[in-house]
């Protein structure tokens, strides 16, 4: 029982273990004093506490002024961890109550960016193509370096339960805090100026506003922001050094080297070394084999039975929920399956993505077929949890090549069809999605093409321009169909009468495959070599197992070396085997033979 005694006045040197125990994160402050691993939570929220009392940060108070508003704080617990499963650090952030300042309930600018991963994945793209090296710079308490306006300012409590040493029982915060709905904004315009101040050669993409990219002493050189998270990518250690004294000289940031870990995401950075000493990278992987056996722990998965060759049966359609088949009680636990998986097909599993993006349309109507087949995905995501997203530069092809493609009326229960799109920059897979053609009911399969085609394009576009915006270029974009009736359709100058009746908002993409405002080609290839088809439907095991590996995955996600050396072992085991059985045939055919002159020669003799 001596947990028991952990009450709010006891010393943490009075439990002197610091032995790490791996535990699930407590939810409140008095759950962090009740666990093991209290002196370590200990640590981490003095750390927070002081942080945020810093003079330049905010006052600390022991009495509330009358009238004031008072904001109520909390603490949320992380035991952050790196991608090998080892003790990263304990986190304790202290978070406030935004929602109930009331000032600012009709704030309009709160907006805050954050950048898409396909632009996290084009950066990883760039850095192999002009041979740049990817930094990583974490800014510690991001929130807390951003200036309120004094008119904007506000007063917050400490959590409950929580007694500070000189007993203060909150603070007036000059510096935003996290939870506040103004924080996010106030930390993207202070990382914003300090781009624009000491950079000023870095323009900042239109597209995407966390995307900074410019030359620097004729050097290119990259940044993108991700909240508190820097990635810099450029060739010239000079460069990288100026900027590691700017950041650390503006923000209380920590420098992580070459680029590992970004998003929970294991990344592996495989490098060359010029006679000058500088190092490029030549391959990028990215893999979540960390995340996926947490998950499966998490949702209580049988990893030692058998595990399925497909993520989702062929054909598998899963009956429209009624009353009598919903089941309320696994609404959670089916929201944070399709949740995960969800990020894992985003990131870095395509093949899964179908399958999940079509078993979340049970999240608001959960039934028990829904939670069973979610748990297939994982099991099979397991399963090749050593499967990673390999990028690697590909000269020879195009500098951006998508694949589109539809499963007509592939949803039997709205009758909907399904679009599916990928898009390669120079033979990396940067960007794909799958998707239920809503706005429309496709009369038939050319009509579902010309649709999946035309969004296929809006997508693709975007990254375009993007790319054009630095880096000028005639180049068309390449887009592949394996439907002719639609390449004929969308270069064509008059429009057929059987697509009149679509929404003028598809009939765009006519204008970008003719004309002056021409940025596509299309190109007709079989159904067999269209890449984008995983994205439509489930695919028998034949195509989704080792053929589909090797004919659709060859760059979209590749076996590392013990699955390659675990096929090889099979082969000459079967080989071995079928040695054996000839061996075997030729001793049955000689005994045969001995035999059959045996009785020759006794009918001679008799």
């Amino acid at each position: 029982m001596l947990l028991a005694l952990r009450d709010a006045d006891s010393d943490p040197a009075d439990f002197p273990s610091d032995a790490f125990m791996d535990e699930p994160d407590p939810a409140t402050y008095r759950q962090a004093r009740l666990s093991p691993n209290w002196r370590q939570w200990h640590k981490a929220i003095q750390s927070e506490i002081d942080g945020i009392l810093q003079p330049d940060r905010a006052d600390p108070v022991t009495a509330f002024p009358p009238g004031s508003t008072v904001l109520p704080s909390k603490f949320v617990f992380k035991l952050k961890k790196l991608t090998d499963g080892s003790l990263d650090k304990f986190k304790a952030r202290c978070t406030t109550r935004g929602d109930m300042d009331r000032t600012f309930y009709e704030e309009a600018e709160t907006f805050a960016p954050t950048p898409q991963l396909t632009t996290f994945r084009l950066l990883l793209a760039l850095c192999l193509k002009h041979r740049l090296m990817p930094y990583h710079y974490d800014v510690s308490q991001a929130f807390l370096q951003a200036l309120i306006p004094e008119d904007e300012r506000y007063y917050v409590r400490f959590p409950k339960g929580y007694i500070h040493p000189k007993g203060y029982v909150g603070a007036y915060m000059k510096k935003a805090l996290y939870g506040h709905r103004t924080s996010g904004r106030l930390w993207s315009e202070t990382a914003h100026r300090f781009m624009t101040d000491r950079y000023p050669t870095l323009s900042r993409s239109t597209y995407d506003e966390c995307l900074y990219i410019g030359w620097i002493d004729t050097q290119l050189f990259i940044v993108l922001i991700y909240v508190d998270d820097f990635i810099v990518a450029c060739a010239d250690e000079l460069s990288r050094a100026r900027f590691h004294t700017d950041i650390m000289s503006t923000f209380q940031a920590t420098y992580s080297g070459v680029l590992n870990q970004f998003l929970q995401l294991r990344i592996d950075v495989q490098t060359e070394t010029l006679p000058t000493g500088e190092s490029y990278p030549t391959r990028i992987e990215l893999s979540h084999e960390r995340s996926i056996t947490d998950l499966c722990a998490k949702f209580s998965i049988d990893t030692d039975k058998q595990p399925p060759r497909s993520p989702m049966t062929e054909g598998l359609s899963l009956p429209i929920p009624s009353p009598d088949t919903i089941d309320r009680s696994i609404e959670t636990p089916l929201r944070s399956l399709i949740y995960s998986l969800l990020w894992l097909a985003r990131t870095v599993r395509p093949d899964i993505y179908y399958h999940v993006t079509y078993l979340a349309q049970f999240c608001h109507q959960p039934t028990v077929e829904a939670l069973t087949a979610a748990k297939r995905i994982l099991h099979y995501a397991y399963s090749t949890r050593d499967y990673t997203l390999a990028m690697a530069i590909d000269s020879a092809a195009p500098q951006l090549t998508a694949f589109c493609d539809s499963d007509h009326a592939g949803d039997t229960a709205t009758r909907n069809s399904v679009s599916g799109y990928c898009l390669y920059f120079h033979g990396m897979l940067i960007d794909w999605w799958s998707k239920k053609q809503k706005s429309c009911t496709a009369l038939h399969s050319t009509e579902a093409e010309y649709v999946a085609m035309s969004e296929a394009c809006t997508s693709a576009l975007a990254i375009y321009n993007t790319l054009t915006e630095f880096f000028p270029s005639d180049e068309l974009i390449t887009i592949n169909v394996d439907n002719s009736a639609v390449q004929t359709l969308v270069t064509q100058r008059a429009l057929s009468s059987k697509l009149k009746h679509i929404a003028v908002r598809y009939h765009a993409v006519r204008n970008w495959c003719q004309g002056p405002l021409r940025k596509f080609t299309p190109v007709w290839i079989p159904t067999d070599d269209n890449q984008s088809d995983i994205f439509t439907k489930a695919l028998p095991i034949t195509k989704h197992g080792v053929p589909i590996i090797d004919k659709f995955t060859a760059r979209l996600l590749d076996i590392k070396d013990r699955r390659v050396k675990l096929v090889e072992k099979l082969r000459a085991a079967e080989a071995q085997q079928l040695h054996a059985q000839q061996q075997q045939l030729q001793q049955q055919q000689r005994q045969d033979k001995i035999v059959l002159a045996s009785l020759q020669r006794q009918n001679l003799i008799g």
